[in-house]
């Protein structure tokens, strides 16, 4: 599928959702957690809550995530695993928050695409810092932190992520986060290397 045409089946998609949506479709979201893994790295992950049964036609569109970290953070060896993101935004020190900075990272395109499983984590991407940061840096809470739009900066911090689901069989279906969890277990989903025939999906509708 060309840029293009992803584009306007997404924005498509955007507009139309209140039209196909089942009721329950408000609740049916996706949840963020960081986490420090084995190799020492941190892994940012997406979660669906235990509403969503996706199948494997789910197009991500949209996606930020924010960590707030000290003034000096730094990080390095940066990892995209499912979905493409980069940084593109940081705000060191605003009124708010003034021992504070809001580090973005921005979704750019699906791939390697994310996949999402029942129940499962799926890990978007890993970076390393200096072991004087560890325990210093969180993840945005959209509702809860000072620095929250609208800000002294204008600028949009937070977490986000939008996913649209054709394959279900219960008409188009709209995921989008929830907010953040977390848990101590983190048997991640690497999504660039997950074989489709390692777990039934839900898919009633076929390709064309």
């Amino acid at each position: 599928m060309n840029r293009l045409h992803f584009i306007l089946i997404f924005t498509l998609a955007v507009f139309t959702t209140p039209l196909f949506a089942q009721p329950d479709q408000a609740s049916k979201s996706l949840e963020f957690k960081i986490q420090q893994l084995p190799d020492q790295s941190w892994g940012i992950f997406v979660k669906p809550n235990s509403l969503i049964v996706p199948s494997n036609r789910t197009i991500t569109g949209s996606g930020q995530v924010t960590i707030v970290t000290p003034i000096n953070f730094t990080y390095s060896n940066f990892i995209n695993y499912g979905g493409s993101w980069i940084e593109n935004a940081r705000v060191n020190g605003p009124n708010e928050a003034a021992d504070k900075a809001y580090v973005s990272f921005g979704f750019v395109i699906d791939n390697p695409k994310i996949k999402l499983y029942p129940n499962e984590e799926t890990l978007l991407f890993t970076f390393t810092t200096e072991e004087s940061f560890h325990g210093t840096f969180r993840l945005f809470e959209n509702q809860a932190d000072p620095f929250m739009p609208s800000n002294s900066y204008d600028s949009n911090p937070g977490n986000d992520i939008g996913v649209i689901d054709p394959g279900t069989g219960n008409g188009l279906q709209y995921y989008a986060y929830g907010g953040n969890y977390e848990s101590d277990e983190a048997e991640a989903v690497f999504s660039s290397q997950k074989m489709e025939t390692e777990k039934p999906r839900s898919d009633s509708n076929k390709p064309d």
